[in-house]
């Protein structure tokens, strides 16, 4: 039996049957951190579990060896053990140097694949964030990388004039980029039906191996015990919103209430007094394909420092303000799947060179970015001179900061007319429907047979969202412009 037939076997063998084997050592592995009271306990469900998985199939997946296993087919059981697929909200606080989250951001968006969650434990594991470490084969800085490997992916990311591997920036970007070549090429074998495995476990067995052994060894069909892979899962949890950092929850309270008075602790309910309340499992559901920058703790932060949005009129007037906006950033972002503007043709058409500020980031700095894909120089300007930013000098931070964008987008609907008569929140508070917000985000382009089209689908978005928010959209002649 060659290497990838017996790899596909064993993928399957994983997939149908969870063995026995497989879980007692991941809850063996799990016992010291558990107390003592709780051993006999587990001893009885382990005892259970294996009798139980013994006999029983744990997926509905064909029994049939040949079939190309890809990226999330089979095995979730086993991923999900493993620290999951990196994909949740990330949780800034823990990285320990503050402004080391920027560029973590924004080197994490050089392929769909990488996330920031990814990134930061992957960086974790290979220096426990020590910018200055040197390691075997001339390895340094925060990624460890071998020196032929920053040759090729390294720039001066950080403008300092000469791209150096002991800088974090360079470091961190020079990993996203050698990350996504890996894979890239991970994704071929893949196609070529060459390997099995998932998508993201052979991209870091690639890292860690290199990528011939990656087809030598026909993949990896299971996430195998004290491997790369599942070490580095295993530090996802401390840089996921929601997740369990074992290090520090024990001295870690919950936050309290009265800190936090948007947020309802224990709901996980963003609930503003008198207003409109969206839920994390309704945002997710809303979005099931959101980047990863797009979070739910960005938006709720974001809404705290608004708290008119979503809490003006009655009851129906406030979920549909909720609605409005939702579905106005979904057709903005393809369903928030893109934070800067698709059309990088463009991005040097919005500077207007008149202003007395000018464009000291650059003509082409100033593109759509964030929920409502914020453009123009004064427009930054005047976003951050409201919400006590450089924007006009680091328009970025609408890209890389999700509150930030979050806020930048509450901004300009609370507060700027655009390219209307009226703000997006007034018009729809104030009688003017969901037709008046799109007139106010981007008027004649397309209200007034401007592109029906476009707006169609804003409407389409807005009735999808308001039936989600359990609310009425309000009179037809309203809904378009």
């Amino acid at each position: 039996m060659s290497k990838l037939a017996a790899a596909r076997a064993a993928h399957q063998s994983a997939t149908n049957r969870f063995g026995a084997t497989q879980i007692t050592w991941l809850i063996i592995s799990m016992v010291g951190m558990m107390p003592l009271a709780a051993l006999a306990a587990l001893a009885l469900v382990v005892l259970v579990v294996i009798i139980l998985l013994s006999g029983s199939q744990m997926t509905s997946y064909s029994p049939d060896p040949e079939s190309t296993l890809g990226p999330g087919a089979g095995g979730s059981v086993l991923t999900e053990l493993a620290g999951g697929d990196g994909r949740g909200g990330f949780r800034e606080s823990g990285v320990p140097e503050a402004d080391l989250v920027a560029p973590i951001r924004a080197a994490a968006r050089e392929c769909d694949l990488l996330t920031p969650v990814i990134l930061a434990a992957q960086i974790e594991y290979a220096s426990d964030f020590d910018a200055d470490k040197e390691g075997q084969e001339g390895r340094k800085g925060l990624s460890q990388l071998t020196p032929d490997v920053f040759d090729r992916y390294g720039e001066d990311d950080d403008d300092s004039g000469e791209a150096s591997a002991l800088d974090p920036e360079d470091s961190i970007h020079a990993h996203a980029r050698w990350f996504c070549h890996l894979a890239e090429e991970t994704q071929r074998l893949l196609d070529d039906e060459s390997v099995v495995g998932d998508h993201l476990t052979l991209t870091l067995m690639a890292w860690d191996q290199g990528l011939e052994a990656v087809k030598e060894q026909g993949g990896m069909p299971v996430i195998l015990m004290d491997t790369y892979p599942l070490r580095v899962r295993g530090l996802f949890a401390r840089y996921t919103i929601g997740g369990t950092d074992t290090s520090t929850a024990s001295a870690s309270p919950s936050p309290s209430p009265e800190l936090f008075p948007s947020l309802s602790i224990g709901s996980n309910k963003r609930v503003v007094p008198d207003g409109a309340s969206l839920t994390a499992s309704t945002f997710d559901t809303l979005f099931p394909g959101r980047n990863s920058f797009y979070t739910y703790a960005g938006l709720t932060d974001a809404m705290a420092k608004f708290p008119a949005f979503a809490a003006t009129g009655d009851e129906q007037t406030r979920r549909r303000e909720l609605a409005a906006f939702l579905a106005n950033v979904d057709h903005e972002t393809g369903g928030l799947a893109h934070v800067d503007e698709i059309d990088r043709a463009a991005w040097g058409t919005y500077c207007d060179g008149g202003r007395p500020y000018g464009c000291p980031a650059g003509r082409t700095a100033y593109h759509g970015r964030g929920p409502l894909q914020l453009s123009w120089n004064y427009n930054y300007q005047a976003a951050g001179d409201a919400l006590g930013l450089d924007l006009l000098g680091n328009p970025d931070l609408v890209a890389t900061d999700p509150s930030v964008a979050w806020q930048a987008a509450l901004w300009f609907w609370m507060t700027n007319p655009g390219a209307g008569a009226t703000t997006a929140h007034a018009a729809i508070t104030g009688g003017g429907g969901f037709g008046g917000t799109i007139r106010s985000i981007n008027g004649a382009l397309e209200c007034g047979g401007g592109n029906g089209e476009l707006v169609g689908k804003r409407v389409d978005a807005y009735r999808r969202i308001t039936a989600a928010l359990d609310v009425d959209p309000g009179d037809e002649g309203t809904l378009t412009c």
